[in-house]
C-alpha cells in the first residue's frame, strides 16, 4: 500500500510539475489607435500578447514600410513597466525596416503572465498608401530559462495624402437668455493643431445633422461665445455646432436648445464656490422692486437678499449671494433654490448649487 501511495504521489508531482513548466505558444497582437491616418499624422502602436504565461523577457523583430511610416520612439508597456526597453532600428533592408525589441530579462524569479502590452511605439506617418507592420523572430524566455518561440498576425493600415480627420467637437455648449430675443451661446473649441473654425447652424423646427445648409448659419469663427438676436421670445430654437478644419473635414454634431425670454433670472456661475460667490441676472419688461429669497433642497429657508429695484428691459447684475445663511455661516455643499418676487405679483424659481 505504501509503494502505491509512493507511485501517485509521484505521478501528482510529475503532473503538476509539468503544469508549472509547461508553455502554451504565445499569440501576439499589433494594434494601432487608427486604421487610417494622414500624412505627418503619428500613430501609435501596442504590441501585447493575448495567449501565453510566465513570460520572463520577449525578443522580437518588427518589419515595416519605412517608405510609410518613420519610427519615433518606443516605450516599455504595462507587463514590461519599469524593466529596460531596447530598440535596434536597422538601415535600409529593401522596403522594410527591421526594428528589434528587446524586453531585458526580469529580475531573479519574476515573470509576467498574459494578456497584456509589452512596447508602445510611435510612428509618423510620411508618405500615402497602404502599409502593413509584420512581426517575426519572436522569442520568449520561460521559467525554465529556455527561449521557445510565439505567432503574431501581421497588421495594415492607410495613409491617406489628405487630412481626412476631423477636430475635435466643442465642448461645454450653452445657451442663456440675453434679452428679449437674444440668446448668448458660449462653447470651448478643441485644441487640435488643425483647427480652423466653428460653426453654428439654427432652426426653429429641429436639429441640423449636416452642416452644408449654409442658409441657417448664425455663426462661422474662431470665438467662443456668440449672441444670436432678433429672435422671438417665448420660441424653441434648435442649435447645432461643428468645428472643422482647413479640408474641411467637419466635427461629430453637438446639439443645443435655447429660448429666449423677455423676462428671465438666472445665477452665474453656477455651481459656484463661497468663496468667490455668485450673481443673479435679471430682466424684467416692467420696472419693479424684487426681493430674492434662498431655500435648501429640502425647502428650510436659508437667506433674504436685499430687495432691489429694478428698470425696465435693463438687465440687472447687482444682486449678490456670498454663499452664506442669516447666521453668517458658509451654507453645506449641495443644491439650492431661489425665488425671485416682484412687486407686481410675480414670481421666478431657479436652481443652483454650492461647491467648494
Amino acid at each position: 500500500m505504501t509503494k502505491k501511495i509512493q507511485i501517485i504521489a509521484a505521478v501528482i508531482t510529475l503532473i503538476l510539475y509539468s503544469l508549472a513548466f509547461s508553455q502554451v505558444t504565445p499569440h501576439v497582437y499589433m494594434e494601432l489607435n487608427t486604421d487610417e491616418v494622414s500624412e505627418t499624422d503619428t500613430v501609435n502602436l501596442e504590441i501585447g500578447i493575448s495567449v501565453g504565461d510566465s513570460i520572463k523577457s520577449v525578443l522580437m523583430r518588427l518589419n515595416y514600410d519605412e517608405q510609410k511610416f518613420m519610427f519615433i520612439e518606443g516605450t516599455p508597456a504595462r507587463l514590461f513597466q519599469g524593466a529596460t526597453f531596447w530598440d535596434i532600428h536597422q538601415e535600409d533592408i529593401e522596403t522594410d525596416t527591421m526594428l528589434y525589441l528587446v524586453g531585458v530579462t526580469l529580475g531573479a524569479e519574476r515573470f509576467v503572465s498574459a494578456p497584456g502590452p509589452f512596447f508602445n511605439l510611435i510612428f509618423v506617418a510620411i508618405d500615402s498608401g497602404e502599409a502593413v507592420f509584420k512581426l517575426d523572430s519572436l522569442k520568449f524566455l520561460c521559467p525554465l530559462l529556455k527561449y521557445f518561440s510565439g505567432t503574431a498576425d501581421s497588421l495594415k493600415t492607410y495613409v491617406s495624402s489628405l487630412d481626412s480627420f476631423p477636430p475635435d467637437p466643442v465642448t461645454d455648449f450653452k445657451a442663456q437668455e440675453d434679452g428679449s430675443g437674444r440668446l448668448k451661446l458660449s462653447w470651448r473649441n478643441p485644441n487640435d493643431a488643425d483647427y480652423e473654425g466653428t460653426i453654428i447652424l439654427r432652426s426653429a423646427e429641429d436639429f441640423i445633422l449636416l452642416p452644408g445648409t449654409t442658409e441657417t448659419v448664425v455663426y462661422d469663427g474662431t470665438l467662443s461665445a456668440f449672441t444670436d438676436e432678433d429672435l422671438v421670445d417665448d420660441k424653441m430654437y434648435y442649435y447645432t455646432a461643428f468645428t472643422y478644419d482647413e479640408i474641411p473635414n467637419y466635427s461629430t454634431p453637438v446639439f443645443l436648445k435655447g429660448e429666449p425670454k423677455d423676462e428671465y433670472v438666472f445665477a452665474y456661475p453656477n455651481p459656484f464656490n463661497p468663496d468667490e460667490g455668485m450673481r443673479f441676472n435679471i430682466l424684467f419688461s416692467n420696472n419693479t422692486f424684487i426681493e430674492i429669497k434662498i431655500y435648501d433642497a429640502v425647502g428650510n429657508h436659508v437667506i433674504d437678499l436685499d430687495k432691489k429695484q429694478i428698470y425696465a428691459n435693463t438687465p440687472s447684475t447687482d444682486m449678490e449671494w456670498n454663499g452664506r445663511n442669516g447666521d453668517g455661516d458658509v451654507v453645506a455643499n449641495g443644491v439650492y433654490y431661489f425665488v425671485v418676487k416682484t412687486s407686481h405679483g410675480d414670481q421666478k424659481i431657479g436652481k443652483l448649487a454650492v461647491l467648494r
